[in-house]
């Protein structure tokens, strides 16, 4: 059977190529130019997946995506766009997409992605047929039968007798209101009623030693020794509601490990170009404030440009948090450091200024024990959760109390999470304001998840960086919330490891050269650009190429004193690869990585090849002087 495939975009020539490469896999594929157009399509066929634009001529592609996940809950959605935003990535994620890829794209890529969409809402829909299937077989198969008249009991099986506890004497010509069933608890199940049955019903069973268990019951009417009397089927349906529990768990599990696999996908692609982008915002106001005068007229427009540039890459960066695979470099530190550093910095200064009612105080153990962790996420998390309780404080006075303290757990602690036996290092963030609603409390580390206004007040991102930082260090977070305030307590591995040496940090004044030459690799113009400025101005003599390819033939023609490599570049060699090769023409030459997104595999193969220094994009001056600084040093 061949799979129906939709496609919606409002280029033609694409499409047509499109439906070339789909055909040839043995796709039936129909075309819509617009939003429209492709509402009738779903109105008169039914299609096993659909490619959709964003950037359709009459209607939103994210509104068709919701469109269909509606009424169309068996048909696949991917995106395959031009338009690569982290709005429109998220609200794509928000539909129901499948996945979202930009063009161009490669085709075999797109084809195992089709696939692949296909088979997972295949397996869906099986479900869903299984499930029904084990309701039919369910209902058919009861464990306890009793025959009664009035109320009165006048015949019981064995099963029902083990059921409750009870010989069938004991049960004999007693009301079953008063032994078996709580009468109050008795509820119509939403299921089809026929002429000679009742219910069926389902009710909480007491037993005999008084347990209460959850039972379902379907009532018949049956001749009975010359007379009309009811007969029911029982069951303990204690077992099936465990299992539904924990079935819903895995699900909603399994939903959340889909969404973090997509989200991972867009934001590997995504946060690569977008830092590219960000590097020039942040990187040219750096150069201009540093040939200004202090009283320049326009001295502080700059300084705000260079400081969006950083808050935009902050969301990157916490974007990049909470995707699959993006952990971070854990190193010896003490959490009452890292408190204390948030509390004296910039940040905090600026929170207790925007809520003046808000006080800020901080109770930490004196003896704390160490921890692997990184100091920059682990900082982060208690940003957000300090700026959270101040937000829900709002215009009230109120006191957002900040403890550390070492925690010896010997057996489980069932709060919002387990938390195993271990020893713990434990931070708590405490507020004593209105505290979070119930609706809320189960949902509110989830990506996205957010009562504030996106892109003014939150991106709904905080509370699942600290959830994703906690958990990416081992550790375990406990929430407990009322109307008299809120307790976040997070609890990361004790260690008895010291401090490692910390990395001296050279003023920028001394990160300058002496005329080293600097090749530059990396695929993105105003990437070359940027950094040749930034290599002059710091006292090196830069060259750059663009791929890969050109660095190996460059090498074999010149000597560098070093190589600053692109970890992504596309199509060619990518860092790693074109290391690998210049080292066989110039062995021993040093390296430093740049990328604007790296998984841990991709940074673990550059160390294992010998390259020490990684720098993260955007960089400023001082960090690619640091860099060089310590690598030429070696």
């Amino acid at each position: 059977m061949a799979y129906h495939i939709l496609i919606i975009d409002d280029e033609p020539q694409f499409c047509i190529s499109l439906k070339m490469l789909l055909e040839a896999d043995g796709y039936a594929v129909d075309v819509a130019h617009s939003g429209q157009e492709a509402l009738f399509f779903l109105e008169k066929k039914s299609f096993h997946a659909t490619l959709l634009d964003i950037g359709l001529p009459d209607i939103s592609g994210n509104e068709i995506a919701a469109h269909i996940s509606h009424n169309h809950p068996n048909t696949a959605i991917v995106i395959l766009t031009g338009i690569a935003t982290v709005e429109n990535a998220v609200e794509a994620m928000r539909q129901g997409v499948y996945d979202y890829l930009r063009k161009p794209c490669d085709p075999e890529q797109l084809l195992r992605i089709i696939s692949r969409a296909i088979e997972h809402k295949k397996l869906q829909s099986d479900l869903r047929a299984s499930e029904r299937r084990f309701r039919q077989l369910s209902e058919a198969t009861w464990e306890g039968i009793f025959i009664y008249e009035e109320g009165c009991l006048l015949l019981a099986n064995q099963q029902l007798c083990e059921m409750f506890g009870y010989s069938e004497e004991e049960l004999i010509g007693e009301q079953i209101f008063n032994i078996l069933l709580d009468r109050n608890s008795i509820r119509a199940m939403p299921l089809q009623k026929t002429e000679d049955a009742l219910g069926p019903f389902e009710a909480k069973g007491i037993k005999k030693d008084g347990t209460r268990f959850p039972v379902e019951i379907r009532v018949k009417h049956i001749d009975y020794q010359g007379k009309t009397v009811q007969v029911a089927a029982i069951r303990d349906i204690s077992a099936r509601r465990e299992a539904e529990q924990k079935r819903l768990v895995l699900m909603e599990k399994l939903a959340d490990a889909k969404r973090m696999e997509s989200l991972g996908l867009m934001a590997g692609s995504v946060a690569h170009d977008l830092n590219n982008i960000l590097a020039g915002i942040l990187t040219y106001p750096e150069l201009l404030l540093l040939d200004l005068d202090e009283d320049f007229k326009y001295r502080e427009e700059i300084e705000l440009i260079r400081d969006a540039g950083k808050r935009a890459a902050a969301v990157v960066n916490d974007l990049l948090t909470v995707a699959r695979g993006a952990t971070c470099k854990k190193e010896v530190h003490n959490l009452n450091v890292i408190v204390s550093g948030y509390v004296n910095s910039p940040e905090c200064r600026e929170l207790t200024k925007r809520y003046p009612g808000v006080t800020i105080e901080t109770e930490l153990e004196q003896n704390l024990c160490n921890t692997r962790c990184s100091p920059m996420h682990v900082s982060k998390s208690i940003m957000n959760l300090v700026t959270n309780a101040a937000e829900a404080l709002e215009d009230r006075k109120g006191t957002v109390r900040i403890r550390t303290c070492n925690m010896h757990v010997t057996k489980p602690i069932r709060g919002y999470e387990t938390v195993e036996p271990g020893r713990y290092v434990v931070i708590t963030v405490e507020d004593n304001g209105p505290g979070i609603k119930n609706a809320d409390i189960e949902h509110i580390f989830q990506p996205f998840y957010s009562k504030k206004v996106m892109g003014r007040s939150g991106t709904g991102l905080g509370l699942a960086v600290v959830w994703n930082t906690v958990h990416d260090h081992g550790g375990y977070v406990d929430l407990v919330s009322s109307k008299k305030g809120t307790c976040f307590t997070l609890y990361f591995p004790a260690t008895k490891e010291q401090f490692a040496a910390a990395i001296k940090e050279f003023p920028l004044q001394v990160c300058t050269g002496s005329g080293e030459r600097i090749l530059v690799v990396d695929d993105q113009k105003s990437q070359r650009e940027i950094a040749r400025r930034l290599l002059t101005r710091l006292g090196y003599k830069p060259y750059v190429v663009s791929s890969g390819e050109e660095a190996v033939e460059f090498i074999k023609r010149e000597s560098v004193d070093l190589v600053m490599l692109d970890m992504i570049m596309g199509p060619g060699l990518n860092g790693c690869e074109t290391y690998q090769r210049i080292v066989q023409h110039a062995p021993g030459l040093r390296a430093i990585i740049t990328s604007g997104y790296s998984s841990p595999e991709d940074i673990e193969k550059a160390r294992h090849l010998g390259i020490s220094q990684f720098i993260k994009k955007p960089y400023s001056m001082q960090d690619l002087g640091q860099a060089l600084k310590l690598e030429i040093a070696q």
